[in-house]
């Protein structure tokens, strides 16, 4: 079934936030990983900051550090809900524990990627995911690599090895409320044993449905080490930023 088009910057949808945080490198240092700070800011306020141009309201999807991010987002002017899964199973698993309280597209983000600059969002369309064109070899490995024919994604692979091109995943997609059913319909991953995001996106794409390259022009860090906390500093305070785990 082809999908409503959708004027994602008219509608002001709900914004999910998947908020694992079970990175050891930040769990052993006593913290949540979207709770670590840069320039004195949680990365996650970075990421509501970003996103309240698109959304309303936002569903954090957390586990470990629940009560930290609770607390935190409650400080905010924003509208919020939250749901635990009862367990870390990827991303796909936790979106499906936000069903109840999707009744319309939708945004969801990954609370430890930040991004600046500009979406390109000015036509409707129904499905959508971010990419970075013009990425680093290197970056595309860390995420996931995306294929474009007609204006329209036709393949995408999990870090791959060798990506074929500089178009570079990102973890922003623009959903509709039957992106469940699809979940559903989708296997788990050889390679985790989880249901892979990507592999939902993929199967959205084998069922024929338009699934639209969301262009970034500007920058993205997917956080996975302090290092890539340090970076963010650096573009948003040359010089000024110590280490988000000692400060």
């Amino acid at each position: 079934m082809t999908p409503p088009l959708t004027d994602w910057l008219a509608t002001k949808p709900k914004c999910v936030v998947m908020c694992g945080g079970k990175s050891t490198r930040f769990v052993s240092a006593g913290m949540h990983k979207s709770m670590a700070a840069i320039a004195g800011i949680p990365l996650l306020r970075y990421v509501i900051d970003y996103w309240c141009r698109y959304a309303d309201s936002f569903i954090f999807v957390v586990k470990n550090g629940k009560a930290d991010v609770m607390e935190y987002v409650h400080s905010l002017p924003i509208h919020a809900e939250f749901v635990e899964p009862d367990a870390l199973r990827g991303i796909a698993d936790g979106l499906c524990q936000t069903e109840a309280l999707i009744d319309a597209p939708f945004i969801t983000v990954l609370g430890d990627c930040f991004c600046s600059g500009e979406f390109a969002l000015s036509a409707p369309f129904g499905y959508g995911v971010g990419v970075q064109p013009h990425a680093e070899i290197a970056a595309i490995r860390r995420n996931f690599s995306v294929e474009i024919n007609l204006g329209r994604v036709v393949r995408l692979e999990e870090k791959p090895s060798e990506p074929v091109n500089q178009l570079c995943g990102l973890g922003y997609y623009f959903f509709q409320p039957d992106i469940f059913d699809y979940i559903r319909r989708t296997a788990r991953s050889a390679r985790s044993g989880e249901i892979e995001i990507t592999d939902v996106l993929q199967t959205l794409v084998n069922h024929g449905i338009a699934l639209q390259p969301v262009m970034l022009h500007g920058v993205y860090v997917n956080v996975n080490t302090p290092d890539d906390l340090l970076r963010i500093g650096d573009l948003l305070h040359p010089g000024a930023c110590a280490d988000p785990l000692r400060s």
